[in-house]
């Protein structure tokens, strides 16, 4: 072996433990970064002509168990649902407060309650009936800032995704370019490990919106898809999702109808396809568990206001008249919409109508509707000839199918029913009010049309009336209110109802049948339908289902927040697997470093040596 060569053996030495202390030196720097994975230097012999000379790097590659590596992106997609879950599910308590919390849905209809108790002790007073209209605002306000909150959340979850939708983005830009760099380093013999760190992190956070399935091809490239196997990387080109939010959310909007789906290159909607991830949650939550939570409500309020409506339809606290023209407001206007005036109307019962003045006693003779078969114009018809007999007391017309009913200033008409005790004495009438060829049974002839109806609720969208088995219910927990009328004067608020023998009948001032009947209901077991995502069925008061709304809502936020507290804890097991695995541990890197060190200053050595005895051939010579 000659001088030359032991040099070169010496200087290949310098030079390889150069490029494994800038590899210890990389690691020691990154000892705290999250996405860095511990790089080692792999050296083997150097051969020429099947001598060895001396030694060279082979390759400097990542410690990664790739394995774990793949459970933990799934395991991101999983945790990132969960986190997701319990987040909406824990805003959505703060909306609807806690069990035992004083500013409940619950507690607003106990209130109201108290307050139509306190009526019927004093029902006239006038600060008892404004209290009573004051809290019937209250359960109505309660219901509608439920109603709008939730509504809130799935804005706010649609906006989330059109977020997350551009996150995705970015990171399938991301890995696509990396996947570029690393086979172009590779074909080059570059190390590669710090671009395949960053692309990790690039798949991880796109795993934590969507879970991912990936491939890596001999050249080092991924191959990144959705579970559902559509390409989201291939090689060097990425896909792109696309997708329009909604701006603003009302309890009408549902996907597919009018919201849009996340669109993969413009074509396939991923939306139904996404099942896991922080995605999937926010779809689930804007698509299902929030519209469910609008569903409680709406039933809440629908079914207040088809049993309140009926007991206070019973009363005969209707508005004075303010004129008989065409333009002068009605004393009183229903709410049904009748498509076809001239469809049969069936009554099981007599109907007496009166004619009242400002003192509540009753002017003229009564008007009797007859039971059995008729309809709508008849009755409107019978109505306006007993309104003007001679001297005019008002009219009775259809107003865009509604009855409507205008009287002389100081009269107002009272309405009762003579129908059977076992439905509270309303008329049965039987109409096909759905347009669906099949005749329904209403009770109350003044419920039927809504002529006297404490709560209203608009359709959201439109101008009808949304009522028993008529218009669009769903989103008037957004819409209920106390009807304007009772609003602005609480003296038609109903307390009582006509007394006497006709033609001897009258409304007197300290009648409290229709307030004690109010106080009831709020004691009464009515049946509140299952909800999809909901409670069950179940029978019970109107606080009492205020309270399942809430506990329901309870019990799932604690679901949750277990399901991620337990994938959590999985999550950062595996975490702490991967960094033992892969993770830069300080001891160890600074005893390679000593061992480099000493193998380095041995190669200088043999430098410094070989250099000395060259000198002394030189002087030989």
């Amino acid at each position: 072996m000659t001088l030359s060569v032991s040099l070169l053996n010496a200087l290949s030495g310098l030079q390889t433990n150069q490029n494994a202390l800038q590899v210890v030196s990389t690691n020691i720097a990154n000892v705290n970064s999250p996405d860095y994975s511990r790089k080692v230097h792999e050296q083997q012999s150097r051969i020429l002509s099947g001598v060895g000379s001396g030694v060279e790097t082979a390759q400097v590659v990542r410690k990664v168990d790739e394995f774990l590596q793949e459970d933990l992106v799934r395991e991101t997609a999983i945790v990132g649902e969960t986190e997701l879950r319990t987040e909406f599910f824990q805003r959505m308590q703060t909306l609807f407060g806690s069990v035992g919390n004083d500013t409940t849905l619950g507690n607003a209809i106990t209130d109201f309650a108290i307050s139509v108790e306190n009526l019927v002790n004093s029902p006239e007073m006038d600060a008892a009936r404004f209290t009573a209209m004051s809290e019937a605002q209250n359960v109505s306000f309660a219901i509608q800032d439920m109603a709008s909150g939730v509504q809130e959340l799935r804005a706010e979850a649609d906006r989330q995704i059109s977020a997350a939708v551009d996150t995705i983005n970015d990171k399938l830009v991301e890995i696509a370019d990396l996947n570029t760099q690393i086979t172009q380093n590779k074909a080059q013999g570059i190390p590669t490990g710090d671009l395949e760190d960053r692309r990790d992190a690039a798949i991880e956070a796109v795993a934590e919106f969507m879970a991912v399935n990936q491939f890596k091809t001999p050249d080092g490239q991924i191959i990144l898809l959705s579970r559902e196997g559509r390409s989201l990387v291939s090689r060097g080109t990425p896909s792109a999702l696309s997708y329009t939010p909604s701006g603003t959310m009302t309890a009408a909007q549902t996907y597919p109808t009018n919201i849009s789906g996340i669109l993969l290159n413009g074509g396939a909607d991923l939306t139904t396809e996404l099942s896991v991830g922080k995605l999937a949650a926010l779809i689930e939550m804007r698509d299902e568990e929030l519209p469910s939570m609008t569903a409680q409500l709406d039933q809440l309020a629908g079914n207040l206001r088809d049993n309140l409506n009926r007991i206070h339809n019973r009363g005969a606290n209707s508005p004075f008249g303010l004129g008989t023209g065409g333009g002068d407001t009605p004393a009183m206007l229903g709410h049904r919409a009748i498509a076809d005036p001239t469809a049969a109307v069936t009554l099981d019962s007599t109907v007496t109508v009166q004619i009242l003045d400002v003192n509540g006693n009753a002017v003229g003779a009564p008007l009797t509707i007859p039971a059995g078969a008729t309809t709508t114009n008849a009755i409107v018809a019978s109505l306006d000839a007993y309104l003007n007999p001679g001297p005019l007391y008002g009219n009775a017309t259809l107003n865009g199918g509604r009855l409507q009913v205008h009287m002389e200033p100081g009269f107002r008409l009272a309405i009762q029913d003579n129908g059977l005790p076992a439905n509270g004495g309303d008329t049965q009438i039987d109409f096909d009010a759905d347009g669906d060829a099949t005749t329904e049974a209403y009770f109350g002839f003044s419920n039927f049309f809504g002529l006297n109806d404490l709560y209203v609720t608009p359709e959201l969208n439109g101008t009808t009336f949304a009522m028993e088995n008529q218009g669009v219910q769903v989103g008037i927990s957004s819409t209920i209110q106390v009807r304007d009328e009772i609003r602005e004067n609480p003296e038609y608020f109903a307390r009582g109802v006509l007394r006497g023998t006709p033609p001897d009948l009258r409304l007197g001032a300290g009648d409290n049948t229709i307030a004690a009947q109010l106080a009831d209901a709020f004691n009464t077991n009515f049946d509140f339908a299952a909800v999809a995502n909901g409670p069950a069925q179940s029978t019970t008061t109107f606080s009492g289902y205020a309270g399942n709304i809430l506990a329901f809502n309870a019990a799932e936020a604690r679901d949750a927040e277990d399901a991620h507290k337990f994938q959590t804890f999985f999550f950062e097991n595996l975490q702490g697997r991967i960094r033992s695995e892969s993770g830069v541990n300080l001891d160890e890197e600074l005893s390679h470093m000593v061992v480099l060190q000493n193998a380095y200053s041995a190669s200088a050595r043999v430098v410094q040596t070989t250099n000395e005895l060259f000198d002394v051939l030189v002087n030989l010579v």
